[in-house]
């Protein structure tokens, strides 16, 4: 049992997906009574999100309707919005064949754009649909699919497929689900699509607005991703190369091993947030990082609305990933976000990645790799 949970994390963390139906398959059909009722549902989460994962919308669907009858009217909605997620769109997705990747047999490279979004940057990519171009934000945080406004929906003609779509942002929000035949990106096609819907948002939008967010189907499927800053492009190269992990997967977003002051730490990586910080969890970690800073109130925002929280600014956060010394400046970490008690480890943001020649993003090998 204990090795089939290995075969589990390891496979849903390092990307091999379908190791991991194989051992969740292999758990949840002989070692339930010793897993017990708390662990086997947990078990059938990530069954039913790996389901999603792997384009097997229909079983997703069934397995998201299971955990959701067993714990109906016993859990606060805020502990079931996830299974009612797997449920929905696997049941809208049933009849949508799985997303792939085509792509001609050498190096591709489009244009890169850094735009400044209140306290950092964002980075975009021009990404077409239904023949219509847009920049996209290139965003490794952003968990499933691609993440669209209503208007842009509407303008590239985009199939609404489900609304009622719950996702957590700021708070627990409510999105449609769509698809398309394709989008490309250059030369590299990639066929069924999934997008969310936001609805508008008139705190959020006053300060800013998108077209859309290219998120984790993509990326993963694309293998590798070389952003070349000082030649301002993105390069997917035809062949990705080999490198030591230093990333892992989970709920579909990268955590990234990290070497601060000589200790290990590891780091949401999230391209999606204009600027890195650092949270609780840090701060409890490496309580000297804090002493002599003032504190402050900073704002974050996203889908859901926009908050403000206590931090203080590090003048100077330096730290060594796969082998590469990065500093980076003006740094704020979180002292008290409004998730409460629960320990946030921090996000390595835009800025990290703009600290960076080049940066290779790789998803086959599960590293992320700087010079």
């Amino acid at each position: 049992m204990l090795n089939l949970i290995a075969d589990v994390q390891l496979g849903i963390g390092f990307n091999k997906l379908e190791n991991a139906a194989v051992a969740l398959d292999s758990l949840l059909l002989h070692h339930q009574d010793e897993l017990g009722a708390e662990n086997s549902i947990g078990m059938a989460a990530l069954q039913g999100l790996n389901f999603l994962n792997l384009g097997m919308y229909e079983q997703a669907g069934k397995a998201g309707e299971n955990l959701v009858n067993v714990l109906q009217g016993s859990v606060p909605f805020e502990d079931l919005y996830s299974f009612v997620f797997i449920e929905k769109v696997g049941r809208a997705l049933a009849n949508v064949p799985k997303p792939y990747l085509e792509r001609p047999d050498e190096d591709i490279a489009v244009p890169l754009r850094a735009e400044t979004a209140g306290r950092g940057k964002h980075i975009y990519i021009p990404l077409e649909v239904n023949g219509i171009t847009k920049d996209y934000i290139f965003d490794t945080g952003c968990s499933f699919g691609n993440f669209v406004s209503e208007k842009y929906a509407e303008e590239t003609g985009l199939k609404i497929v489900a609304d009622s779509i719950p996702v957590s942002g700021m708070k627990i929000g409510f999105v449609k689900l769509a698809t398309a035949d394709s989008l490309k990106i250059g030369e590299l096609v990639y066929h069924n699509p999934v997008f969310m819907v936001a609805p508008p948002d008139r705190e959020v939008d006053s300060l800013f607005t998108f077209d859309g967010v290219l998120g984790y189907q993509f990326i993963r499927d694309a293998g590798e991703i070389i952003i070349d800053n000082e030649a301002g492009k993105f390069v997917f190269p035809k062949k990705a190369s080999d490198g030591e992990p230093n990333i892992y997967l989970s709920s579909n977003t990268p955590q990234v091993r990290i070497n601060y002051n000589g200790h290990p730490f590891d780091l949401i990586f999230d391209t999606g947030n204009v600027k890195t910080d650092l949270g609780n969890k840090f701060a409890q970690t490496f309580p000297d990082a804090l002493d002599g800073l003032a504190e402050r109130t900073t704002s974050r925002g996203g889908f859901g609305g926009i908050s403000q929280t206590q931090a203080v600014v590090l003048p100077e956060f330096r730290f060594e990933v796969a082998g590469s010394t990065v500093t980076l400046y003006d740094t704020e970490i979180i002292k008290n976000p409004e998730s409460g008690s629960q320990l946030f480890s921090g996000s390595l943001g835009a800025d990290f990645v703009l600290s960076f020649k080049r940066l290779v993003i790789n998803y086959q090998n599960m590293f992320v790799r700087g010079e």
